[in-house]
């Protein structure tokens, strides 16, 4: 009997493998499910980014805006996943490889890293970065 649970075990290990793609049912073409590209240092669980600027507005003498700058634009990137090699420090540029730029050029600099760990659960690793528009 254990060597056909073994068997049986051994047979269907393949059906668990963490590649295996998803399957979207009805309209696809626009969707996006998952994370497409691996993060270095860890396999990476979620990723958000977020781009911004400060703005400066012009008003005439009946306080309607007339003119808007933008200006000191950047992106915020928080990633988070277990930790395999990851070796980041804060202040040093990072590859951001799921992330999106919304147009911007420049590096991405770490502002935060962390590391948890605990009884129940894999070594974790998350890193905040800050893309600032034309600051390699």
């Amino acid at each position: 009997m254990v060597s056909i649970v073994l068997i049986y075990l051994q047979l269907h290990t393949q059906d668990l493998a963490p590649n295996m793609p998803a399957t979207i049912i009805g309209n696809s073409t626009d969707l996006a499910f998952g994370i497409s590209n691996a993060q270095t240092g860890m396999v990476i669980q979620s990723i958000s980014s977020s781009a911004s600027a400060d703005s400066v507005e012009l008003k005439n003498k009946s306080g309607d805006v007339t003119a808007v700058v933008f200006r000191n634009k950047k992106v915020t990137y928080s990633v988070e996943g277990a930790y395999t090699t990851f070796s980041g420090s804060v202040g040093a540029t990072i590859t951001v490889s799921n992330g999106t730029n919304y147009d911007l050029s420049g590096a991405a600099y770490v502002t935060e890293i962390a590391r948890n760990r605990s009884a129940d659960n894999f070594e974790r690793v998350s890193f905040t970065a800050v893309r600032y528009d034309g600051i390699s």
